[in-house]
Parts: structure tokens; sequence; C-alpha cells
């Protein structure tokens, strides 16, 4: 009985960005993606002394098998402990993004705070999670994006998926906060989740032999009574949109240069932003500060 769990167990080392190691159950296909109808995993992460006072976690699992129709939100239990720290554990709900023929992807995101854990420079992070069809976890599945100026608890799918880290800015200047990139999606049912935060994104045509890039998505999540603040820089003109998670539109604003846009959520959930070409334009970067006021 001991040899054929050792046989499940699976531990490496690496691919997280920050120092991590990883311990998973399950059965490895050729992608480095551990399978189990009640997936465990394990990350352990040894140099965190530096990263600041909250910390935020991308969370990425697939899906496969289901023998019902896949639900929008997947149950997961995620555990943090340190030496000398009571573990905390956390139920979170990760939101259904996206699907290729048997594959159903979820995301989501945690915000952890240093006090409330009291964990230094080393963190565990266990993850459970069961479903009414195979979860698969990877090394990368769990990876800490970047340190969170503000806030604190654990938040709904907020965050580009993990194992897609995005790039900083080419042209981010000397000293300034460090912008991340917007993952490309094919529309609107596949637009990522965005923590609050300055992004950049490409947008217009890129020359012969490609298609007109036209517009970005992405959303965020929020609650009645909390602002959400856009600004956007745009060399070119643009249009940038917010939907409620009713589908109405809520805010709007076009032109080039500097733009920005406010508004007051009075709907729980996530809001929809569309940034498109409001004219044809060659390939440009923008920026886009995302940030909610309570």
């Amino acid at each position: 009985m001991r040899k054929a769990l050792s046989a499940l167990l699976v531990f490496a080392v690496g691919g997280l960005g920050t120092e991590a190691a990883f311990l998973a159950r399950g059965r490895m296909d050729g992608g480095g993606w551990y399978w189990a109808a009640e997936a465990y995993a394990q990350w352990q992460f040894f140099d965190l002394a530096w990263e600041g006072e909250h910390l935020l976690f991308a969370l990425s699992l697939e899906t496969r098998g289901w023998r019902t129709p896949p639900p929008p939100l997947l149950p997961v239990t995620l555990t943090f402990s340190s030496f000398g720290c009571p573990a905390r554990t956390q139920s979170v709900s990760l939101q259904r993004v996206a699907e290729h023929g048997p594959f159903v992807r979820y995301f989501g995101q945690v915000v952890l705070s240093r006090r409330e854990v009291g964990f230094g420079s080393y963190l565990v992070v266990g993850l459970r999670a069961r479903a009414a069809a195979e979860v698969g976890v990877h090394a990368q599945a769990l990876s800490l994006v970047r340190p969170v100026p503000g806030g604190s608890g654990v938040g709904g799918p907020l965050v580009p998926a993990a194992g897609s880290p995005a790039a900083p800015a080419p042209d981010a200047a000397d000293g300034a906060p460090p912008s991340w990139g917007i993952r490309e999606c094919r529309g609107p049912e596949e637009a990522p989740y965005l923590a609050p935060g300055p992004y950049w994104g490409e947008l217009g045509w890129a020359g012969p032999g490609h298609d007109l890039d036209d517009r970005d998505w992405f959303r965020v999540i929020l609650k009645p009574g909390q602002l959400v603040e856009l600004r956007v820089q745009a060399p070119h003109p643009v249009l940038l949109r917010l939907l409620s998670p009713s589908g109405q539109e809520v805010g709007r604003v076009a032109g080039q240069g500097r733009l920005g846009l406010a508004y007051e959520a009075r709907e729980n959930g996530a809001h929809l932003v569309c940034l498109a070409l409001a004219e044809s334009a060659p390939r440009f970067a923008y920026t886009v500060e995302l940030a909610i006021r309570r």
C-alpha cells in the first residue's frame, strides 16, 4: 500500500518565478498535469521575505470528463501555513473561463495578508479540489503574480491564468511601477480577470499576413458601492466601454491620449471592460490602470 501511494506523489522544484517546491497526487500526463477525481497539491515558497505585506496568487485548474454540464464555479479549499503559525483554511470558488473540447478551465485569485497568516519568508499553500470530473493540477497552476500594495483577504477570480504570466511592459520607465500584459482572448467569454494595478496591451494591424486586432476584453469583480476607476493612455483613437454583469452598458468614453472613466457599481459580480479601436490604425501599445475604491 505504501508503494502504491508513493507512486502517486510527485515532487518538483522551480517553474513559479519565486522559488517554490511542488507536490501533487494523481496520474501525470505528457504536459505535466496530474489528474485525479479528488485533487491534492502543495506548493512550498521559500523566499518571500521581501514580497510586501500582501501577496497575490493566481490559481488555474483544468477539468475533463464531466458527467454533468460543467458548473460556472468550481469550489476548492486552500490551506496556508508557515513555521510556528496556525494554518488558515479558506474555501474559494474558481470561475469557469474557457472550454476546449473535453477540457474546461477554471481561474481564480487569492490576496493573502502577511499579518493574517503570520508567515515570513516561508509559506506552504495546500490545495484540495473535488468535482464530478477529473481535476488537473500543474506545478504552475498556482503562481505568485506580484505584491499587492493594499487590500486583504481572499477574493474571487480577478487575474490572468497561471502558466501564462503577463510580461512587464517593454518600455516601462525606470523606477515606475511594473505594468503587466493583458492576456489576449477571442471574445468576452474568455476575458481574463484583472486585479487592481497597471497593465498594457496592443491593438491595431501588425501588417500583411496578420488579422486586425480591433478590441481587447477583460473583467473585474465589483460589489455594490465600490467605485472602479479606469485610466487609459493610447496614441490612437479608442473606445472604452464598461458593462455590468447583466450586460448593460454603464460607462463609455472615446478619444486618444489620456482617457478616464469612473463608475460606482450597483450589481455584484463580474463587470466586463472592452477597449476597441475607434478607427483603423497600425499596431500600437496602450496602457490601462485599474483602481477600485471602497
